[in-house]
This record gives C-alpha cells, sequence and structure tokens, in this order.
C-alpha cells in the first residue's frame, strides 16, 4: 500500500502513516490507484486481529500499540444532508447488513477504539464528514478523495484545512506489479481447480506451464507495449488486464480490451459516455504526432472539442464533463508555456484508444487510412481503431466471414501502388546502395493515392494481431510473405526491418515451421582458416584446411525452435532471459543457454530427424567446429578466396546487430538481439545470415583441443566432450570458444576470425546462443 507524504519524497506505508492514536489521513488519488484496495485491506487487516482470519493480514499490526481497531466503512456518497453523525453510520450499518453489531460498533467508537474510513469524499460531502469526526473525535481516521481541477476547492485541501494530513497515493513500482500480477494469477489458479474438482465448467484460463511459468510469462508480456506498460503502473488497469489475458485473449495483443474495461470501470455509471472524450482525444493526439508538442490544450479548446461529442450539452453539462474525466484520471492539468493550466491525457494507451474512436466511426475511414498510415507515429492508433471498427460489426460465423476485411484490402492494394512507384522511380536512377528516403507524410487536407509499403504492411500486421490473426488465414498468409519479403529488402530501413521481424515472431514466422531448420549447404574442399592479419595472434596463422562436406543453419536457432525442444523436453530447464520481452520473440535467437543446453538441443533433434527419416545416413546435428563456421562465414563456393567479413573485406556500417548499429540518434539502444536475418547487407557468399552480431555462438571447439591453433586435428572434439563419456570416467572441465560476436560487440570484435570468451560449458549470458550443423559425427566418435 505505498503512499507519499505530501510534506515528504519518502514513500510510507498506509499501516505506518495510520499507527498513530487519532490519526487523520485524506489519501488523494486517481481513479484506479488503488486507494479502495489500501483502506479496505486496512480494514481486513484490523479484523483479522480480532478475528485470527484470514491467516497473516494482521501482520502489518506488529509495531502498533494493541488492540487493533474496530474498522468502520462508509461511502460518503451515501451521506444524507443535515443528518445526525451517529444516525448516518447506523443507516450504513443496517443497509450493509450489520444492524446487529450497530451496539458495539456505537461503544467502539466512543471509547476511541475505532478506525473510520469514509471512501470517496467530495467537496458535498466534506461538512458531514467533518460533523462525523468531530463526533468521534478519539478514533483513527482515514477519507480517500480523487484530485479536483480545482487545487483550492479539492476535497483533499478541504480535509487538509480541518486537521487532516495530505498524503498523496503513488503509483506502483514494477516490482509491485510484478507482485500483484503473481498473487492474482495465483488466486485465479486456485479457483480455477476448486472449480474443476467441483465438476463446474472449466474457466477459460488453460494457458502451458506451471503457474510460476505462466506468472513470468505475463509479466514480461505487460511490458512489452509501451500503453500497456504504463496503464498497468495502476492497481486496476493491472488487475483488468491479468483478468484479460486469463480469460483467453493474449496480451499485448488484446489490449484495445483492456483499455476499454479500464476506461468504462473509471467513467462508471455516469449520464453521458465516456466517448464524448473522443474528439478531444484525437485533437490531444494530433497535437502530439503531429505537431510536436505535448498533447496539451487550453480549456476554451476542450470545451469546445468536448461539445463535438454531446452537440445537445449545455455549459454546466460541459463543465460536469471536464470535472468527471478528470476526477477519474483522463484528463489531468500541467502548467503551458503562458503559465496557463493545460489539459492533457496522461495515458497514452487511453488516449490512443479513446481517438482511435473517433477515427473508426468517421465516414472517411479509408482516406483517413491513406492520411496517417505512412506515420509510425500513428501506427498504434489506427490499429486500435481498425479493432473497434471490425469490433462494432456484427458477430460472424467463425470463420470471418462476416467481418468488413475490405480495411486489409484497400491497405494492402495501396501498399502495391506504392511499391509500383517505388519501382519505377528506382528504374530511372542508377543503383545505390543507400536506403531510399523516406515518403513524406501527407498533410491532413491532402488525399494519398498509395501507402509506402512498408509502412503499410507493419500497419496491417498490427491490425491483424490486434483482431485474432488466426481468425483470417488468408490474409495472415498474405501479411507473413510481406513481412518476410520487408526482414530480407536491405532497402527498407533497418528499424523497420527489425519490427518486421518482431511481428513476424508474434503472427507466426513461416521460417521455422518445419522442424528442419533452414540450411545452407557447404561444399567440401580446402579454404584458408585464420589470419596472419589480425590485432591478436590465436587468430593465426593462416593455414589451408579440408573439409568434408555439411550443412549449416542458416540462422542462429530461435525461440521458436527452441519452445519445440522444450515441449518436447518439459523436464529441461528453460533458458535465462525466457520470459524477458527484450529477448523472447518466437523470431529472435535464443540466449542464455549455456553449452550444455545447446548440445542437448543438438541431441535431440538428431532423434527427431531421424525419426521422420529426414537426417542424411551418417550425419548428425550438432554445434559447428570453428572451422565449419568460419568456412560457411568468409568462404564462397566459387571465388576461392577468404574474405574480413561475410560481406567483403570493408567494414560496412549496418550489416550486422553490433553496438554501433543499434544506438539511436539519441544515443539510446533501440534494441537487444533482433529477429534472425534482419541484416540482409551482412549475409555470406554460402547464404548464412547473423554470422556478425547479433548473438555470440557456441561453437563445438574447446580451447584445449586447439593449442596455438596448429593443425587441422588439431579442430576435433571428442564426443565424450559434447555427449558425455560413455564409459563413465570422470569428464574434465573444458572451456569452449564462441564465434560471431553480439548486439553489443563493438566493430574492433565483429570479424570473423575473432575468437570469443573461452567459456566453461555450464555459462550463460544475455547475448549467447548458437547454430547447428548437419555433418558426420566428430572424430572419435
Amino acid at each position: 500500500m505505498p503512499a507519499r507524504n505530501r510534506s515528504s519524497s519518502a514513500p510510507s506505508s498506509l499501516a505506518d502513516l495510520a499507527r498513530a492514536p487519532r490519526a487523520r489521513l485524506a489519501l488523494e488519488g486517481s481513479a484506479g490507484s488503488g486507494k479502495s484496495m489500501a483502506v479496505r485491506w486496512l480494514a481486513l487487516a484490523c479484523a483479522a486481529a480480532v478475528a485470527g482470519e484470514p491467516e497473516g493480514a494482521a501482520t502489518i499490526f506488529a509495531d502498533w500499540m494493541p488492540p487493533a481497531p474496530l474498522p468502520v466503512l462508509l461511502e460518503a456518497s451515501a451521506f444524507v444532508a443535515a443528518a445526525e453523525p451517529w444516525s448516518l453510520i447506523e443507516a450504513q450499518l443496517s443497509a450493509s447488513g450489520l444492524a446487529a453489531f450497530a451496539g458495539s460498533v456505537h461503544q467502539a467508537l466512543l471509547n476511541g477504539e475505532a478506525l473510520i474510513v469514509i471512501e470517496d469524499v467530495t467537496p458535498r460531502s466534506i461538512a458531514m464528514v467533518t460533523q462525523i469526526v468531530a463526533a468521534f473525535p478519539a478514533n483513527r481516521s482515514i477519507c480517500t478523495c480523487r484530485p479536483h481541477t480545482s487545487t483550492n476547492s479539492s476535497p483533499a485541501h478541504l480535509l487538509q484545512a480541518h486537521g487532516f494530513q495530505l498524503v498523496h497515493f503513488a503509483p506502483l513500482e514494477r516490482a509491485q506489479v510484478d507482485t500483484l500480477v503473481e498473487r492474482l494469477l495465483t488466486a485465479m489458479n486456485r479457483r480455477r481447480a476448486v472449480r474443476e474438482v467441483s465438476g463446474a465448467a472449466p474457466s477459460a484460463m488453460l494457458r502451458s506451464g506451471t503457474i510460476a511459468e505462466q506468472i513470468a510469462d505475463l509479466q514480461g508480456r505487460l511490458l512489452i507495449d509501451d500503453g500497456l506498460r504504463a496503464l498497468t503502473f495502476e492497481p486496476l488497469a493491472a488487475a483488468i488486464a491479468v483478468a484479460v489475458d486469463a480469460g483467453g485473449h493474449t496480451l499485448p495483443a488484446a489490449r484495445a480490451r483492456v483499455y476499454q474495461q479500464v476506461i468504462a470501470a473509471l467513467w462508471g455509471n455516469d449520464a453521458l459516455p465516456p466517448t464524448v472524450l473522443a474528439p478531444l482525444a484525437l485533437a490531444m493526439q494530433r497535437a502530439a504526432h503531429d505537431d510536436g508538442r505535448s498533447g496539451a490544450l487550453m480549456r476554451p479548446d476542450v470545451e469546445r472539442l468536448i461539445r463535438e461529442g454531446v452537440p445537445d450539452a449545455d455549459e454546466s453539462q460541459i463543465a460536469a464533463v471536464i470535472e468527471h474525466a478528470f476526477e477519474t484520471g483522463l484528463l489531468d492539468i500541467t502548467t503551458s508555456e503562458t503559465l496557463q493550466p493545460a489539459y492533457h491525457m496522461p495515458q497514452m494507451g487511453l488516449r490512443a484508444f479513446l481517438a482511435a474512436r473517433a477515427l473508426a466511426h468517421a465516414e472517411d475511414f479509408d482516406a483517413i487510412i491513406a492520411r496517417y498510415a505512412d506515420d509510425p507515429a500513428w501506427r498504434e492508433t489506427l490499429t486500435l481503431a481498425v479493432w473497434q471498427r471490425m469490433n462494432a460489426l456484427p458477430a460472424d460465423d467463425g470463420q470471418g466471414q462476416g467481418a468488413d476485411l475490405s480495411i486489409f484490402r484497400h491497405l494492402l492494394d495501396r501498399s502495391e501502388h506504392g511499391k509500383q512507384d517505388r519501382d519505377e522511380r528506382s528504374a530511372k536512377k542508377k543503383p545505390s546502395r543507400r536506403a531510399p528516403k523516406p515518403i513524406p507524410v501527407p498533410q491532413h487536407g491532402a488525399g494519398a493515392s498509395a501507402i509506402a509499403p512498408a509502412q503499410a504492411t507493419l500497419l496491417a500486421a498490427a491490425c491483424l494481431e490486434a483482431i485474432e490473426a488466426q481468425r483470417y488465414p488468408d490474409i495472415l498468409r498474405d501479411v507473413q510473405q510481406r513481412l518476410l519479403a520487408m526482414v530480407a529488402d536491405p532497402a527498407v530501413a533497418v528499424e523497420d526491418r527489425v519490427l518486421a521481424g518482431l511481428m513476424l515472431g508474434r503472427l507466426g514466422d513461416p521460417r521455422f515451421e518445419s522442424l528442419l531448420p533452414p540450411l545452407a549447404q557447404i561444399d567440401a574442399g580446402v579454404f584458408v582458416y585464420g589470419t596472419n592479419d589480425a590485432p591478436y595472434s590465436e587468430e593465426g596463422p593462416a593455414q589451408r584446411i579440408d573439409l568434408p562436406a555439411y550443412q549449416i543453419g542458416v540462422y542462429p536457432v530461435t525461440n521458436a525452435e527452441y519452445a519445440r525442444f522444450l515441449a518436447a523436453r518439459p523436464g529441461h530447464p528453460k533458458p535465462h532471459y525466457w520470459y524477458d520481452p527484450r529477448f523472447n520473440n518466437p523470431s529472435q535467437p535464443v540466449v542464455g543457454v549455456t553449452w550444455h543446453d545447446a548440445v542437448a538441443y543438438a541431441a535431440w533433434l538428431t532423434r527427431a530427424l531421424a525419426a521422420e527419416g529426414r537426417l542424411p545416413t551418417g550425419m548428425v546435428v550438432r554445434l559447428p567446429l570453428e572451422t565449419e563456421w568460419e568456412k560457411a562465414a568468409v568462404w564462397g563456393p566459387r571465388a576461392r578466396v577468404k574474405r574480413r567479413f561475410p560481406w567483403g573485406d570493408q567494414w560496412v556500417a549496418g550489416a550486422a546487430n553490433v553496438a554501433e548499429t543499434r544506438v539511436g540518434p539519441d544515443g539510446k539502444s533501440r534494441w537487444a538481439t533482433t529477429p534472425v536475418g534482419c541484416f540482409p547487407g551482412g549475409i555470406s557468399l554460402y547464404g548464412v545470415h547473423d554470422l556478425i552480431g547479433n548473438v555470440w555462438e557456441w561453437t563445438a571447439s574447446s580451447t584445449e583441443a586447439a593449442p596455438g591453433r596448429g593443425a587441422a586435428t588439431g579442430q576435433r572434439t571428442a564426443l565424450s566432450r559434447l555427449y558425455g563419456d560413455p564409459s563413465g570416467a570422470p569428464m574434465q572441465r573444458h572451456h569452449y570458444v564462441l564465434r560471431g560476436s553480439s548486439f553489443n560487440s563493438t566493430t574492433a570484435h565483429a570479424r570473423a576470425t575473432y575468437r570469443g570468451s573461452h567459456l566453461p560449458p555450464d555459462y550463460w549470458r544475455y547475448n549467447i546462443g548458437f547454430r547447428i550443423v548437419i555433418a558426420r559425427p566428430i572424430a572419435g566418435e
């Protein structure tokens, strides 16, 4: 129960603040901030101190002087003007079915042995609140209230004038959000188990994994989307998000449902619906995105825009809507550059949802798509608008036949026109290795005949994910192919290639649907291993080595592929960072794996492919030797000349996911690992991706096996080092070589001959993964 005393910046618990006898607290917080939850938990703890249950609830009173106070919960909205204080309390006891305890409660109030909790205090109820406190002054009193547009007339300010200590209810911290998710999911899981035992219909919460894994999974997924992450720092929104996800709507894709339910819960049963704020939200969205401002508007503009949502409203109704929006936290006030109060919507997710409502119901929706689709800043708003537009239609037949899919056809058709226009322009120019300049965003009043293909594809993918992609298989396949083309197109900006890869992972990446991963064939023959021209001696000497033919993974092993292994081997421990949203997209390379994990995966895939008859005779799946890795990286099937990098002898900026590439114009990192294949400029002559950057890759070569990088036989690692000694003899501890550099490597170490850290087989880190080869067993097998 975090709270912050206005006279101190240090947060305190509500129990600490209420410990003092006769404490009077005015607890101010926006709707959904957890005020009611906190005071009711405090009341429950008081009851538990007397009744002894629920177990552990009374521990917060460990340092209070006994006895614990008797909780008396009152609703300020039920107060009757000019009523006598005790009669008000007695009436609410009767309404709650507690009339039989009125005598005991009255005596406790007279003796100063009660905790008076009055919820939802407003300026209109201040007089009755002060009368109740004055009638029973020896008790502790806590009032909850919301902020007010006018500080001088806010309930908290008025209570402070009557001797109450003003306390602001602080937002949750990330660790507290995680704790809330853990407790809610645990309770839901326990309730589901009880229902199943009793024979009741099962709930929708049937996600795989243990409850601990489900908790870690959801905690991570709540961090992926910026709007959803910011919203869940409020307890009400966090609880709604957990309920939505547990109900079978996977987050963050289903975030529109969370926004819809949070707005409805905050707004309540007001005479006017929250949609009256839609024109205002759209104007604020335009101010924030188009004009580069904060999105704040002056009072006259706010009144005018709300009147658009309620054309027949009078001045008092407009003022009431603004006040209610402020009380619910949908509006807030800041100070503008002119020192005048300016209104804004503090939660960008809720603002985008309300703005999307205005767009979704516009008659010229197709024109709106054309107007905004090229601007990434509008992608989320348009996605939410499509969701609202699709969900406003009658229910379909379960196959998506009743939905208006013309939105997607319109979007993708326009992108085709844009691609044709771009190709025609490119044909008139000389070839250039530089990425094309972005197409300018059309002005509001101008129509647009075409949308940039990359932006149209990303928007279509986001919309498709939001409306449950599997319901529309034809469109899904179309969008998947477009995303694949984006990832492989060097002309597409790297940020968009990365976004396309992430979206592809969430929608389903066709590259990894098969058990057999994409492979590159490496021909047999001699190649030059090592170099005589490098800063580190262990990169040399250069030597000619003859290798038999083998196949190597086109990409490092991805999370999607590793998940298939974990499903077949449920007892195998999950990698570190498995639930970390920075690293766990299905199309990103798996990280946090030890050398033993990589070897176990290769052994499993060997058996799985052999069982399907898809493994060539005499071949196994294993980690590559250093020689095999380096040949795939810098040799060529025709040129027979060694390169310094997979793409050539000179460093090319942006050819790999290394430290310099992932830093944005603001100096901050834009990503960590990227989906595999997002850097087509770094592909090797054999067609292998991500050999430089992204993740360090485990090899089968140990440092002990190649002293001084001598003869070719020195690169052979005994089978006992890979799969264990079948004789049962104790194994020596070896260190294994990493290759390829990673997303946080400098260019000084990002070359094919550089040998990474020599690490023990049980080591793991956030930038270490692996790729496999299908080759002959290592000598000694």
